[in-house]
């Protein structure tokens, strides 16, 4: 008997997969091309989802899944906690345009929660990067320990009664424990290249400040005193940090920012910054802004309604519905008028995406 399709009763509008999987959040979900649905690993457990119109159905691949299986993977969507998209137009009084059609184009776009471990090490090795090649760092490293393999259950089938991916194997992320067996050889033949000797120092960080439980410790901590701790650690700058901090630590007023997020708010939501490179002030800066039109304690679930509108996959939906480029997008609170969009590669404050 094939593995049923469980609900889980969350509107279009909530949740929608490929903007929230396939954006940077986390590189650990694939969708397929034979069907459109999506595999992923949550834990010790290997899932698939997919969208129906009206809500998204999930099934547990592992042969003995989590009793918590379901929870976990609401936990990871962040279903019970942060804004939904739509809101924010209801909410704000003067959204900028660009942030309206975004928000209008890209319904469903979820801050995702990740593992601490997995957040510290992905986003570590996404700096300089692009989306797809990090994709397949994590991967590697995953896929290097076999006994990290997920055990898959024999009633996986399709609606036609095959597998619907015979091929596909699904592993853990790994502990801090076995990332210590890995050589800085090993990780430069995984993919890793120069940020190999990075990850290995990193490695052996956490582990003398007490490996997972040093970074759930960091849970406990304000905000600011959680970063500071994340900066000490190899390859861990603010930008990386403030990753982490909003994808594995629920800090959801963090704004991660790099050279490309740069640009955006240069050409979207703060021209007076245009022609400055980012210096720590103008990180504050650009910090500021989002606090000051999206307030302080969700900014970070708007900056990536924005961010996933630049994507090279989804920017020809927020195209569609945002008006030839005026005075408009700054203007609400304060900057002066914005020019037209510069163009620049799909990026991310968390690796880029091709």
């Amino acid at each position: 008997m094939a593995r049923e399709w469980r609900d889980l009763d969350v509107p279009a509008a909530r949740l929608r997969l490929a903007p929230t999987l396939l954006s940077g959040m986390s590189f650990r979900w694939r969708r397929r091309a034979s069907d459109g649905v999506f595999e992923g690993v949550l834990g010790a457990d290997a899932y698939e989802l997919r969208e129906t119109e009206r809500s998204v159905q999930f099934r547990v691949l592992s042969a003995a899944p989590a009793v918590d299986a379901e929870a976990r993977l609401r936990a990871h969507l962040s279903l019970d906690r942060g804004v939904d998209v739509h809101s924010w137009l209801t909410r704000l009084r003067a959204p900028p345009p660009c942030f309206a059609a975004a928000a209008s184009a890209l319904g469903g776009v979820r801050v995702l929660t990740v593992d601490k471990l997995e957040a510290v090490v992905a986003f570590m090795g996404s700096a300089n990067n692009n989306i797809k090649r990090n994709m397949q760092m994590v991967e590697a490293l995953c896929a290097a320990f076999d006994s990290s393999r997920v055990p898959l259950g024999d009633d996986i089938t399709d609606a036609g009664g095959a597998s619907p991916n015979p091929a596909a194997q699904h592993f853990r992320f790994p502990t801090v424990a076995q990332l210590l067996e890995l050589t800085v050889e090993q990780l430069w033949a995984l993919g890793w290249g120069y940020r190999a000797p990075r990850l290995h120092k990193l490695v052996r960080e956490l582990a003398e400040r007490g490996s997972e439980r040093y970074l759930e410790s960091l849970a406990s901590l304000p905000e600011h005193e959680a970063r500071v701790a994340l900066c000490e650690l190899s390859g861990v700058g603010r930008k990386v940090a403030d990753c982490v901090l909003l994808f594995a630590y629920a800090h959801d007023g963090c704004v991660p920012v790099d050279t490309h997020c740069l640009q955006l708010a240069q050409t979207r939501i703060l021209p007076s910054i245009r022609g400055l490179s980012l210096t720590p002030a103008v990180y504050i800066r650009i910090v500021a802004r989002f606090h000051e039109l999206f307030g302080a304690s969700h900014a970070g679930w708007a900056f990536m309604v924005l961010f996933v509108g630049e994507l090279s996959d989804f920017k020809r939906h927020v195209a569609a519905r945002l008006a030839p480029a005026g005075p408009t997008d700054a203007q609400g609170a304060g900057e002066a008028a914005t020019p037209p969009p510069a163009q620049h590669p799909d990026s991310a404050g968390h690796g880029r995406r091709e």
